[in-house]
């Protein structure tokens, strides 16, 4: 019976890995353990539902939006509480996701124990963020890559990573969202205590870590709602660098701004219906090009954060431009244009196709000998679409 382990540091990664775990555990033949680390370090770790059987481990230090000295020794920190879970616990796989700074060190950790890793969402680009280099790092450490489309597929391969090895499954967090209990507007408001019910944004904005001024996109993004005058619902900033301070300048100007909602997170239902609700989404979270589609909601991408990911119909760039934002707004919130569902992020199915790989492991002898590709590019087929992932749009910042 596979021993796998499934590394979560934040809220975001838990509404993509739910479907995993549920599948997961649904499956006798899988021994389920659950590392919570990065912000859960600080404080608890509710988020697992109880019809979901699994171990639950916590270790690590919260990154918390600090400098790059502080996120450096949390990190540091981080790899060293891994360990002491790998030195008492022999895992057959470790899961890790994405491209999250607070999600790398469990993957070190694991190279002196040489445990195969399993990764989420490799092969994507976002070249206004760190997390570009991490993702690619954390590609070159793993051993088995559940990637969102074709063209994610084609990437790793010509990172060097053998065909085998990469399954096209889609990205969980589109049935998460999906299946989250619908409320009404109404209802919506009254859990969260909102100030309105209707017409409203829904705005999330990160640093830009790559960029001379990782604050631009939050100082451009609260210019354009002072001068459009629109109700939103703000969402907090993540744990990456720099992060504190787009936190300060947040809440410097939310005072005296009736119709404006500040809530830290929101969990998968409510920010499910966030999305359903909202008229728009304003900012540069990845959730705007990935999950955002399954709503149809139309989404107005700020800056580089998310540059060279691929984008569905729903989504138009600005750069960090007060100005630029304000016209987008309008022209939407005058249209009022919803689009049909849809992301070219999968079909919705990914949870289970991923629990199917890990609960038939290959070999462990097979997965650890790893070579370079070097054949070309394969030709990847997407299980629920015949076209190429290639042939989408794609982010341009």
């Amino acid at each position: 019976m596979p021993r796998v382990l499934s590394v979560s540091s934040s809220r975001a990664d838990v509404g993509l890995l739910k479907p995993v775990w549920r599948a997961l555990a649904s499956r006798k033949t899988v021994e389920l353990h659950i590392l919570a680390t990065g912000m859960y370090a600080g404080e608890e770790f509710q988020d697992v539902p109880a019809s979901i059987a699994a171990t639950l481990h916590r270790a690590g230090e919260d990154m918390g939006g600090q400098t790059g000295f502080a996120a450096a020794r949390s990190m540091a920190a981080s790899a060293v509480a891994a360990a002491e879970i790998f030195d008492r616990f022999e895992f057959d796989c470790i899961l890790v996701t994405g491209d999250r700074l607070d999600m790398i060190p469990a993957a070190f950790a694991a190279l002196p124990y040489n445990i195969p890793l399993a990764h989420l969402h490799g092969g994507e680009l976002t070249y206004g963020a760190i997390d570009d280099r991490v993702r690619h790092a954390m590609t070159k450490m793993s051993h088995l890559h559940f990637v969102s489309g074709v063209d994610a597929a084609e990437r790793l391969a010509r990172m060097g990573e053998e065909p085998w090895r990469i399954r096209i499954t889609g990205a969980p967090g589109l049935e998460a969202l999906a299946a989250a209990p619908s409320l009404s507007a109404a209802e919506f408001a009254g859990k969260l205590n909102l100030p309105f019910d209707s017409e409203f944004l829904i705005v999330t904005v990160h640093p830009e870590t790559n960029s001379a001024d990782p604050e631009a996109p939050m100082r451009a993004v609260l210019a354009a709602l002072e001068e459009a005058g629109t109700r939103a619902l703000i969402t907090a900033p993540n744990a990456d660098p720099h992060g504190l301070k787009l936190r300060a300048l947040l809440d410097r100007w939310l005072p005296g701004r009736p119709q404006v909602a500040f809530r830290d997170t929101l969990g998968t239902e409510l920010y499910a219906n966030a999305l359903r609700h909202a008229v728009a989404m304003v900012g540069n979270s990845s959730s705007g090009l990935i999950e955002a589609g399954v709503f149809g909601l139309p989404v107005i991408n700020v800056g580089t954060r998310q540059q060279g990911r691929a984008a569905g119909d729903n989504v138009q760039h600005v750069a960090n431009d007060a100005n630029a934002i304000v016209r987008a707004l309008r022209e939407l919130l005058k249209s009022r244009k919803r689009f049909a569902a849809g992301s070219p992020y999968g079909d919705g199915h990914a949870g289970e196709r991923i629990a199917a790989v890990l609960a038939e492991l290959p070999e462990r002898r097979r997965l650890l000998e790893k070579v370079f590709y070097d054949g070309g590019t394969p030709l990847f087929k997407a299980p629920w679409d015949g076209s190429k992932e290639s042939d989408r749009k794609r982010s341009v910042g």
